[in-house]
């Protein structure tokens, strides 16, 4: 999908050694013709890749990908045998970024294709080791779950450091399709790709929100667009819909290269998603996702592997519905203790998301020397406060009834245009 006023990226012939990885193995595979990603910046075709030669000796490479064909290069062709390819944010301060590259020094000669980090949202941020056996479990999950083919064209506009968007990259050269690869997400630039032939694309909730809004127009041609990255406002899957966008819940994570679950392509609409292929998914004893699956990674950096067949317990509070679809129902993290009863802050966000005057809304936690804390809301919308707390006093239970209620002109985000929760409990506090 090469688009008029494109260059040709030109292959770097001056590059040495010889190619050896998973990543050769799908590329060389393509008719080398064939477009693997087109961009504002220019286009990549799997001819480009396959004529590169890099120096892939055995060891750990730190890759900070900016926004940049030459980060797609070099993320699709420094594997190799015994080759490590770190990811760091480009946009950490030094010393940060130095600190993650000492700590993921621990995997180094481990069994590992990729190390990424996890966001940091709820925690430190931790250096996950993804092998190749996880990538091609993931990549051949995806595609039979959405009947991915080589006809495809994915619209992606995620940073490639982080898992979702370098997930797209290698789910699309598995399969031999097209990447679709916006630099930076823009509302009405990702509305105009939508209508321009792609047939596959991600989204995070807060961008599905901002590109319909944007315009009041329909789309067309899409198969599928995947929404993940936290909790689903009620009443935007059937906007999307109605739209013709077939917006479809999803779940995953860093320590299970993204997508572990999806609704199926053509289902009865819900805001649940159904595990791929290969992929299984229970609540635990605490209320938590657990993941088990040749996908889910062996362990992070300087942590002894995950025993073989175990579950892998996730940040995440769920429950399962009776066709065995999981419903996110937020970071257990999140959960906020009010005079010794439990919030949880993702339900509270539903309900008030489903005032027709509430375009957005975070719930968190803020320090009370008497509760411990106290319901905390931020929202953007054309209702008064005090409107919002009266419409939910009949809704909430007491423990759930906001304390602190504060309308505002915009959210705080970070990573993927998620809300930034801590800088939302700080404005709050």
């Amino acid at each position: 999908m090469a688009c008029a006023g494109e260059r040709r990226f030109a292959p770097v012939r001056a590059l040495t050694a010889t190619m050896g990885g998973m990543l050769e193995s799908w590329v060389a595979a393509r008719p080398p013709e064939a477009i693997l990603l087109s961009s504002p910046l220019g286009t990549l075709t799997y001819g480009d890749l396959a004529e590169l030669r890099r120096d892939r000796s055995p060891g750990q490479v730190v890759v900070r990908p900016g926004p940049t064909l030459e980060a797609v290069v070099a993320l699709m062709t420094l594997d190799g045998p015994g080759r490590q390819v770190l990811l760091i944010d480009p946009a950490l301060p030094t010393v940060e970024a130095e600190r993650r590259i000492r700590a993921a020094s621990d995997a180094a000669g481990r069994d590992a294709h990729t190390i990424v980090f996890t966001s940091g949202s709820t925690g430190p941020a931790k250096a996950v080791r993804l092998t190749k056996a996880n990538w091609a479990a993931a990549a051949q999950a995806s595609a039979a779950h959405l009947n991915h083919t080589s006809d495809d064209v994915w619209l992606a506009a995620m940073p490639l450091h982080h898992v979702g968007g370098l997930s797209v990259l290698f789910r699309t050269s598995f399969v031999g399709a097209s990447v679709r690869w916006l630099p930076r997400f823009d509302a009405g630039e990702f509305s105009r790709e939508l209508r321009s032939g792609v047939t596959l694309a991600s989204v995070v909730p807060t961008m599905l929100r901002r590109v319909l809004d944007h315009d009041d127009g329909d789309f067309f041609g899409l198969r599928a667009v995947l929404v993940g990255g936290g909790p689903i406002p009620p009443g935007l899957l059937e906007e999307a819909h109605a739209r013709g966008i077939p917006a479809l819940p999803t779940y995953g994570m860093t320590e299970t290269c993204a997508q572990v679950a999806t609704l199926r392509p053509g289902s009865a609409l819900k805001y649940a998603a159904d595990p791929l292929p290969g992929v299984e998914v229970r609540i635990g004893e605490t209320g938590r996702i657990e993941v088990r699956g040749r996908q889910v990674s062996p362990g992070y950096a300087g942590v002894d592997d995950r025993p073989e067949g175990e579950w892998f317990t996730t940040p995440d509070l769920g429950e399962m519905d009776s066709d065995g679809a999981v419903r996110v129902l937020g970071r257990a993290d999140d959960v906020i203790v009010t005079g010794g009863e439990n919030v949880n802050p993702g339900q509270v966000e539903a309900l008030l998301g489903g005032h027709p005057g509430v375009e957005q809304v975070v719930v968190v936690g803020v320090a009370d020397p008497t509760w411990g804390e106290r319901v905390a809301v931020a929202y953007r919308g054309s209702v008064a406060a005090d409107e919002l707390v009266a419409w939910a006093r009949t809704r909430l239970t007491p423990a759930e009834l906001p304390r602190i209620v504060r309308r505002v002109d915009s959210i705080p985000v970070g990573g993927l245009d998620k809300p930034d929760r801590a800088a939302v409990r700080q404005m709050l506090d």
